[in-house]
């Protein structure tokens, strides 16, 4: 059994690193995969989500959070997860700013099948993924086997042109780009902090799933 590991990257914060992180975590655990989730960030922010959560009466950590979640912002975090993950985990990477701690981000991205650039359909933020994908590459001769790597759009407006051509663009910049795409909801804006509800599940169902097959038939994960 081989499981899969993901983490989410980006040059700056308030991309939707944490949120994407989360919720994938609780999709995966929801069908029944073995999941670590990683809050690699100085922030903690993941961990701060978690400890939240479980304050709502009626639940416990478990509940809130079904899956380990560990504090694990260091540079040598590579090294350090196969010390703590199972060999059939999901394991999701909360990875921090590349600008601010680029030697913690760069370990994550040492250590992951498959790094996910959260990316809104914006200009500014296009082109700021230039430097992940720049490190990536520097990555690439670390490794034993190259990493994957695709952008998922996310805060999209419904209906918008802006997604379409979002896509457009980062596929001429050489990118993969999910299918999915998440709208922008007030369920995962307001989603920090609380347990994960039921709605809005569907969208990361998808995304999940297509993870699945970016690498199959070398996992067994189920989504």
């Amino acid at each position: 059994m081989t499981g899969l590991s993901v983490a989410l990257a980006n040059l700056k914060p308030g991309t939707g690193k944490t949120t994407s992180a989360v919720w994938l975590a609780h999709i995966f655990a929801q069908a029944g995969n073995r999941v670590l989730l990683v809050d690699a960030d100085p922030s903690g922010s993941a961990l701060e989500w978690s400890d939240l959560a479980a304050m709502y009466p009626g639940l416990t950590s478990q509940d809130a959070f079904p899956f380990r979640i560990v504090a694990l912002p260091s540079r040598e975090m590579h090294r350090r997860i196969p010390e703590i993950a199972h060999d059939d985990d999901v394991v999701i990477i909360d990875a921090p700013q590349l600008e601010d701690h680029a030697a913690i981000a760069l370990s994550a991205l040492r250590y992951a099948d498959e790094i996910l650039i959260p990316c809104a359909p914006s200009p500014i933020e296009i082109n700021r993924t230039t430097p992940v994908r720049e490190e990536i590459g520097e990555v690439e001769a670390l490794r034993d086997i190259p990493p994957r790597a695709a952008v998922l759009l996310n805060r999209c407006v419904t209906r918008a042109n802006s997604t379409a051509d979002a896509r457009e663009a980062l596929g001429g910049l050489g990118y993969d780009v999910l299918e999915t795409a998440v709208p922008r909801l007030e369920v995962y804006a307001q989603s920090f902090g609380v347990p994960i509800p039921d709605s809005g599940r569907e969208i990361w169902r998808r995304v999940a799933h297509e993870l699945i097959e970016r690498c199959a038939p070398l996992c067994s994960v189920r989504s």
